[in-house]
This record gives C-alpha cells, sequence and structure tokens, in this order.
C-alpha cells in the first residue's frame, strides 16, 4: 500500500474492512477484451448543434445542458430506444476534419440538420429520451481552472452522475425557468448535494467500468459519462479514493482531476486503471460508435534490410513527450504549427509519442489522417497505452503482475492493428526491481515488439541511455532504452537537459568521450511538447531559453522546431535517424545472429 492511501486509511477515510475486500477485487470475468473504453452502438443519424461558442449566456450553462442531451441520446442508442448522436458544434479546427472522415465513410449516416440548444431539448423529449430536469447550482469559486479551489460548488458533477440513471438533463438554477416553460419536470434538485453523498446513494447503480473526474466549470466528456452511468467527481477529497478503489482494474479514468499530475496519476496506477487526459474532450460518443468493429489504417515500419550496416557514425533519435494525452491528440495537435501542423515536419527522421490504441476506440479519424498525411520521416511510438506507471501498477490489487499481463496483450493487440512496434513508458524509478519485472512481463505477452523506450517521471534522462533486455512470448530478447538526452526550458543547470544547443553539444561530447570500442553510440533525446525557446544561433547555450509566461509574444515557439535546431547543430559524424532505425542497429550490435534472423522473417 503507498503512503497517500496509507494515510487516507489510518485517517479514517477508507474503512479497513472496505479496503481489504477493495484490494482483493479479481480482474473481472469474461472473455479476454481488446479495448479498455466501452463500446458505443452505431446511430441512424447525427444532428449537429449550432457553434457552441456562441450560445447565448448564460453560454456555460447550456453548453453543459447540451452535453447532457448528447449523453442521454447516446444512451439511447445504446439501449435501442433511439437512433440519432449529437454532434456538439465548436467551431473550426481538427474535430470538423474528424466530422468529415466520419461522414465519408458513412455516406448513409444521416444529418438532419443543426439545432439550438432548447430545440435540441424539444427534439428528444419529443421522443421520450428526455424524461425532465436535475438542477444543480453553477460554481462560482475564485482561482484557476483545472485547480483546487476552495468553495467550489460540484453539484453539476452530482447533476452528471445522476442524469444517466434518471434520463434528466441537468439544468443550472438560471436556466430552470426555461426548462419549465419547455415542458420539463423536475426530477431532482441536488444544489444543496455533495460528490460523496451521490457516490454512497447511488454506488450500486453506477457503471463500474469507468470514472470520470471534472471541473464543475467545464462542460466537456459529461456527454460520454452519462452515456455510461458513470460517476463523476472532482478534487481529492473523499470520494475520490473510495470510488478509486471501488472501480473495476484496468478501467480508463475519463476526464482529469485537480492537484498533483504525480500523485493523481500513481492513485489511478496503484489500482490498476488508466489515466487518459480527456478532460477538454468533445464529441467522443459520436467518434467511437462503431469502433468496435472497425479496421484500422496500418502504419508504415522501418525496413531494416535497407540500412547501411557498413556506416559506422553515431546515431541519436528524436521523440516528442505527452503522446499519451487523448484531448490533444483528439483537439489540436494535428493542426497546430508547433506539432504535426509545422511546415518543415518531414525535414528530420522524427518520433511522435501518440496514443494509438487509445484513438482506436475514441477518434480512428485521427490514426486514418496521421498515416494519410505523413512524411517519410514521420514515426509513431505507441505511448504506454495509457498513462500509468508500470512500476507501481496495481500494487493495491493481489494480482498485480496479473492485472499488467493482460493490460500488455490488449495493448499489443490494438499496437498490431495500427502496426505500430515500439511502446514508450513513464518509469518512477527506471531501475528498480519493479521496473524490471514490469517490462519483463510486458514483453512476455508480445510477439514483435520492437523496443521499449523508458524515461523516468523525474527526471526523464535518468537512465542515462542504459540498455537491458528482456524477452518477449518466442524467446525473442527486447531492448529496454532509457532516454539519455531531454530538450527542456530552463534546465541547463542539470547534466543531459537544457536547451537545444546545449543538448547538440552534449551529444558531441558524449560520442568523442566513449571509448572506440564502443562505439558507435546510440541514444534517443526526449522533447518535452510544452517547453518554449527562441531561436539563437551562435554559442551562447542559455540564449534559446526564454520566460514561459509570455513566451509566445516574445516569439517563443515549441514542439517540433527546437528539435530541428539541436539537429541542425549536429555534425555529419552523428547521424539524426528514425527511431526504429536507432532500434534496429541496437539489436544488430547487440546480437547480430539473432537480429539478421529476425529481418530474414519480414514480409
Amino acid at each position: 500500500m503507498n503512503d497517500w492511501t496509507r494515510r487516507r486509511l489510518l485517517d479514517g477515510q477508507i474503512p479497513p474492512l472496505v479496503m481489504a475486500l477493495l484490494i482483493a477485487v479479481p480482474v473481472f470475468a469474461g472473455e479476454e477484451e481488446d479495448r479498455w473504453w466501452p463500446t458505443q452502438a452505431f446511430p441512424k443519424a447525427v444532428v449537429r448543434t449550432t457553434n457552441q461558442q456562441q450560445f447565448p449566456e448564460p453560454r456555460v450553462a447550456l453548453q453543459m445542458m447540451v452535453q447532457s442531451v448528447a449523453g442521454l441520446a447516446a444512451k439511447a442508442v445504446n439501449e435501442h430506444r433511439g437512433d440519432e448522436l449529437v454532434w456538439v458544434y465548436n467551431g473550426d479546427g481538427d474535430l470538423e476534419k474528424w466530422y468529415a472522415r466520419l461522414l465519408a465513410r458513412y455516406p448513409d449516416l444521416s444529418t438532419p440538420g443543426a439545432y439550438e440548444p432548447w430545440d435540441l431539448v424539444d427534439r428528444y423529449t419529443k421522443q421520450g429520451i428526455i424524461k425532465g430536469y436535475i438542477l444543480y447550482r453553477s460554481d462560482k469559486s475564485k482561482g484557476e481552472n483545472n485547480a483546487a479551489r476552495p468553495g467550489m460548488n460540484c453539484s453539476v458533477n452530482v447533476a452528471t452522475s445522476l442524469a444517466g440513471l434518471l434520463d434528466g438533463i441537468i439544468v443550472d438554477e438560471d436556466l430552470e425557468k426555461e426548462a419549465k416553460a419547455h415542458g420539463l419536470k423536475l426530477l431532482l434538485d441536488v444544489r444543496e448535494k455533495t460528490q460523496r453523498w451521490c457516490f454512497q446513494t447511488y454506488q450500486n447503480q453506477f457503471n463500474r467500468r469507468m470514472l470520470c473526474f471534472q471541473d464543475p466549470r467545464a462542460p466537456h466528456v459529461r456527454d460520454l459519462a452519462i452515456a455510461q452511468k458513470v460517476f463523476t467527481t472532482y478534487g481529492n477529497d473523499e470520494p475520490t479514493s473510495l470510488a478509486m478503489a471501488w472501480l473495476e482494474p484496468l478501467s480508463p479514468i475519463l476526464g482529469w482531476n485537480c492537484g498533483d499530475e504525480f500523485e493523481n496519476t500513481d492513485l489511478s496506477t496503484g489500482f490498476g486503471d488508466i489515466q487518459t487526459a480527456s478532460n477538454w474532450s468533445l464529441n467522443l460518443p459520436v467518434l467511437m460508435a462503431g469502433t468496435e468493429k472497425l479496421s484500422l489504417p496500418k502504419a508504415t515500419n522501418f525496413d531494416p534490410r535497407k540500412i547501411d550496416w557498413n556506416d559506422s557514425r553515431s546515431a541519436v533519435a528524436f521523440i516528442d513527450t505527452d503522446g499519451d494525452n487523448v484531448q490533444w491528440l483528439e483537439g489540436n495537435f494535428f493542426g497546430n504549427n508547433s506539432y504535426w501542423g509545422n511546415s518543415e515536419r518531414g525535414k528530420i527522421p522524427f518520433g511522435w509519442s501518440c496514443c494509438f490504441d487509445e484513438l482506436a476506440q475514441l477518434c480512428p479519424q485521427a490514426i486514418e489522417y496521421a498515416l494519410d498525411t505523413r512524411t517519410t520521416n514521420d514515426w509513431f511510438i505507441e505511448w504506454g497505452g495509457g498513462y500509468y506507471y508500470p512500476d507501481r501498477f496495481s500494487r493495491q490489487r493481489a494480482n498485480r503482475w496479473e492485472l499488467l499481463a493482460r493490460h500488455a496483450r490488449r495493448t499489443w493487440d490494438l499496437m498490431k492493428k495500427t502496426n505500430t512496434r515500439i511502446v514508450g513508458f513513464n518509469f518512477t524509478q527506471f531501475d528498480s526491481p519493479d521496473a524490471r519485472k514490469a517490462c519483463e512481463v510486458f514483453v512476455s505477452q508480445t510477439d514483435g515488439l520492437l523496443a521499449i523506450l523508458v524515461f523516468q517521471y523525474s527526471a526523464y534522462e535518468a537512465g542515462a541511455g542504459k540498455i537491458f533486455w528482456v524477452k518477449d512470448r518466442n524467446g525473442v530478447e527486447v531492448p529496454v532504452i532509457t532516454a539519455r538526452y531531454t530538450i527542456w526550458e530552463n534546465k541547463n543547470n542539470r547534466e543531459r537537459v537544457g536547451t537545444p544547443a546545449k543538448i547538440a553539444r552534449e551529444i558531441q561530447q558524449t560520442v568523442k568521450k566513449t571509448a572506440p570500442s564502443q562505439l558507435p553510440r546510440y541514444d534517443w533525446v526526449i522533447a518535452h511538447a510544452w517547453s518554449y525557446f527562441k531561436h539563437a544561433p551562435g554559442t551562447d547555450e542559455n540564449a534559446e531559453n526564454t520566460p514561459q509566461e509570455n513566451a509566445v509574444a516574445a516569439g517563443g515557439v515549441r514542439g517540433y522546431s527546437p528539435v530541428i535546431w539541436c539537429a541542425e547543430r549536429l555534425p555529419t559524424s552523428i547521424r539524426v535517424v528514425s527511431p526504429e532505425e536507432l532500434v534496429w542497429r541496437i539489436r544488430m550490435k547487440h546480437d547480430p545472429s539473432q537480429t539478421k534472423n529476425l529481418m530474414s522473417q519480414l514480409q
């Protein structure tokens, strides 16, 4: 048991008997699955809203209400009581690309038109899908979004939790008069009800295969939570830890909780569940509909038979961070000029960390777009199969390694469907016995995995490029390769991390200091996706740093371009290669006979 949970147990927040029972929760019965997100039945039609950014005031209250309408419509489709899903139009952007691709794939899908919020309510009230409304009070607390604010009113989360149980839309008290004018009856007033009350009262009616965390200010993802009858909460007070223990292992955490990233992820990790960073996602019920039956496009693999093995230069590969972030890859990653939308993309071999396994279940249109628009220098690395720490996975459960093995099997099954062959892991301690065990367990469930790329939560580059080997189910050795360098703003005071200029210099120095018998070196650099830098040619390694608060106004850029600056500083004696080429070269250096045998089996 970890210290975080132990403190709460000692404080009496989790009754010891309940904890003892919950820790022993077995793997749920049933056949082996290849997904962890639920399924959404496919509709006959998709109804659009008008642009939610142009809703009249109170805009957020109307956005909340529309989310609940969309959720109830999706629930009705799942229960064969309805045949329409609701697409919440949010203006232009990547979401509209996914919607257009959805319609192109399913030309028979009807699109009845766009509706204002109350017209949408009337439509589904007449169909019997909406039975009434649940009344809540909007949060007026002071402070930043996605933070633990004093005095938060989370009654909207209580309303969201109960909407799918009572078939009611969620209505802010400022909208109640209009709700009554549209003939809706009050199902429940939860303005004074707490999340704890909600969980204790209705726990047995909620779906135990998903948990939702959402800021009471944010409308997003409530549609999916309602469609799947998921308990929705926010904050680190109860019922957070009790709900997490109650949740079935290997379930997704929809949304994102406030507070420290590590503590939040460590809590879900401990119970064997999967963080997803999805709190800004929209329209998941529409995008995920029917995905369990969908054939996925396959990425092009690197062909090691084309490697010039006579080229004995040292090499590095660059890979960005945060590819496990579902909302980012569903949202604005592809159209953003810092990342996939960068005009220089394709200039160098580059590894894009991604959550293809999650998107295969939630938004396969994004995978299709990635593969349709990739250059020959774009490569994909599955970032964990969700966000969790493998070395601490499911440690609150009695069968922790069995659970990790099961998640490994479904992660690998999905990876094979998109032809991704490298997985990246975020460890709390890369060289711990549990980290080694986690890699052994994961790889033992695979047959063709090329490598595990490892970075440590703090610090990413702690492994300094060390490699160890584990065997897959066929007895083939698979390398576990730690990151040696990190590109991260304002960190030049630390070894192997800092500006693009500093990392370029350290790469060169490392190669120069390596004994001839150990050459060539093959290392990888992890590039922090959110770090801003300014372009500053020259020898001053600190000149690329810029204050992050006003970085954009000061001309700062992040993502792909700083990696280009680093690569351009390297001499021709050090090559930039794709992650897959790096792995094949590491394999050949380690065991030429086995590597050549594997290459001979390639199609």
